[in-house]
């Protein structure tokens, strides 16, 4: 949960008093799914860059 009150996703008290943790858990695997994403993105770029 550390992991989305330092990318300010949420904060401890919300964690603590408005989210359930199945929804923490939600709302952590989306931060790891854009993460992937953007990795993905990255090396794509990458990989073209590095064809020209």
């Amino acid at each position: 949960m550390y992991v989305l009150i330092k990318n300010r996703l949420a904060s401890k008290w919300e964690l603590e008093t408005v989210y359930t943790l199945d929804e923490a858990l939600k709302l952590y695997a989306l931060h790891q799914m854009e993460q992937d994403i953007e990795k993905g993105m990255a090396e794509e770029l990458n990989a073209k860059a590095e064809n020209r």
